[in-house]
């Protein structure tokens, strides 16, 4: 699922949730004038000094269309975000979104592979991450390239991309570190 514009990464990544998620047969959500729509709910959503959509919108989105409930939350140790995604997708069967690139870009991570079940132990460890990443096949001068879809990347492989958020990017409460668009239990 690609992003149509170079600012609409949050708008695809939700239509590549709703894609993941939606199992009526409603049809697969592609469509350019969609997503702009999309885009336009996130940024509306959104208080950014960028005037884009931030992480909050993306979320409140999410959540409005029918696939929430989800948060934004900020993790400061990179394993435990891994771990937090990992549960959160066990839990509630939902992808996850990670905010990449200190803050300016937005994957998805539909599954993950682990050294034990995070629905049965506390203590796990995960191997993998697969992620789907909208500007896919051109990816970033400064970030790297895009992993084809559905890719399984190790943990090193998607720090390169997966950094601690740069609070200045955008504004809110949250601490500084690593931003997931998670998914809650109860919907």
């Amino acid at each position: 699922m690609p992003q149509y514009t170079f600012d609409w990464c949050v708008a695809a990544s939700i239509q590549m949730a709703h894609n993941l998620i939606d199992d009526t047969g409603g049809g697969t959500w592609a469509d350019r004038a969609q997503q702009g729509d999309l885009w336009e709910k996130a940024r509306a959503r959104s208080s950014n000094s960028f005037n884009g959509a931030n992480p909050l919108g993306w979320a409140e989105v999410l959540t409005d269309v029918g696939m929430g409930p989800y948060a934004v939350v900020s993790i400061a140790d990179y394993g435990d975000a891994l771990q937090t995604a990992a549960r959160a997708i066990t839990e509630t069967g939902r992808p996850v979104g990670l905010v990449m690139w200190s803050g300016r870009h937005a994957w998805v991570m539909s599954g993950f592979e682990s050294l034990g079940d995070p629905g049965q132990f506390t203590e796990f460890s995960v191997t993998g991450i697969r992620v789907l990443d909208p500007l896919y096949p051109h990816g970033s001068g400064q970030w790297g390239p895009s992993p084809a879809p559905n890719s399984l990347l190790t943990p090193e492989q998607l720090a390169t991309q997966f950094v601690v958020r740069e609070p200045r990017r955008w504004s809110s409460d949250l601490p500084a570190g690593y931003l997931l668009v998670l998914p809650q239990a109860g919907a």
